[in-house]
């Protein structure tokens, strides 16, 4: 499939709006305005677009960590994520739980929440899978998960099941080289672990997730095969963690000299400079998407802390016990 200029252009908007949204919501957890956790999905953003961009509006796409793109493509509100992080009552969670980079989701528009347990969003997708075979209307759904949930019992059964029941599930395996603190090489004997696929008998591949281009028509292939009914396949993107684990990781286990390698394949210039080189994109089009991207983010951040309201105290007991 030969993507248009428009979709090329439309590409860098998401990738871009998912660079600038975890760089403002950092400064804001460092400036105090924000509480509880984050999870900085910096250098994600050609995998998160590229894996998302080829879905219809029936698709859904199960959560993990760093899955703020993939939500508000899927057609979640900037506005209803960013309160959601402020634990205003207006936001996606309904002031709970402010994990804004995990743990939230909108089922009605098809973004299906992390459980928070490492490795716990794959069985969940799988489930979802299978009521999708059964709806018969060709949808597929997107199960997002690390590295680090690839060496789990959730893993392994999860996929099994997808395999066996040819369930219409797209494993992205979002390979950031940790597991938390623990490189990849000392966590697993593989050098690639789309190998893991050929134990289930189903499609594996390994894609540089710096390539948004190469992401997405590597994802749509398995999208494809997943909506002819033929099952699930598993598609490794190899990616860089910009930043620590999260907000609280002062990433001590690496070293400059490899945060810089890592750096220097920024997806997000990377795009930029060949859409550029190709005659798509001009400077002055690229600083209005910054643009329209800067004033999105500070109307969310501005509609969040001065518009909504903290939720009240007599809410602490929703959703605890079945209504009756």
């Amino acid at each position: 499939m030969k993507l248009s200029d428009v979709q090329l252009k439309d590409m860098l908007y998401w990738m871009v709006l998912g660079r600038r949204l975890e760089e403002r919501i950092t400064v804001l957890f460092k400036e105090a305005r924000l509480r509880g956790h984050h999870h900085p999905g910096i250098g994600q953003e050609a995998a998160n677009v590229g894996v998302c961009f080829g879905l219809e509006e029936r698709d859904y796409v199960a959560l993990t960590h760093r899955g703020k793109a993939p939500a508000l493509m899927r057609g979640m509100s900037l506005k209803d994520l960013m309160a959601g992080y402020f634990a205003k009552k207006e936001g996606c969670q309904g002031g709970r739980a402010p994990t804004g980079s995990h743990m939230y989701g909108d089922l009605s528009k098809h973004v299906i929440p992390m459980p928070g347990v490492i490795g716990g969003v794959i069985p969940v997708a799988v489930g979802v899978g299978l009521g999708l075979k059964m709806d018969k209307n060709g949808a597929v759904v997107i199960c997002f998960f690390g590295d680090g949930a690839s060496n789990r019992g959730d893993f392994h059964e999860g996929v099994n099941l997808a395999a066996a029941l040819k369930l219409p599930v797209v494993f992205a395996l979002m390979n950031n080289g940790y597991s938390m603190s623990v490189p990849v090489e000392k966590s697993t004997g593989l050098k690639r672990l789309s190998v893991r696929a050929k134990a289930y008998g189903i499609p594996g591949t390994t894609v540089d997730g710096n390539d948004v281009r190469q992401v997405f028509y590597e994802t749509s292939k398995a999208i494809a095969r997943a909506r002819e009914t033929k099952g699930p396949s598993l598609i490794e993107c190899v990616v860089h963690r910009w930043a620590g684990h999260s907000i609280t990781d002062a990433d001590v286990y690496r070293t400059d000299d490899k945060r810089k390698k890592g750096e220097e394949k920024d997806p997000v210039a990377r795009f930029r400079k060949e859409l550029t080189a190709e005659g798509i994109l001009t400077d002055a089009e690229y600083g209005a998407v910054e643009e329209r991207v800067r004033r999105e983010i500070e109307d969310a951040v501005q509609y969040s802390e001065k518009e909504c309201t903290p939720p009240p105290p007599s809410d602490i007991e929703r959703g605890v016990y079945a209504s009756r």
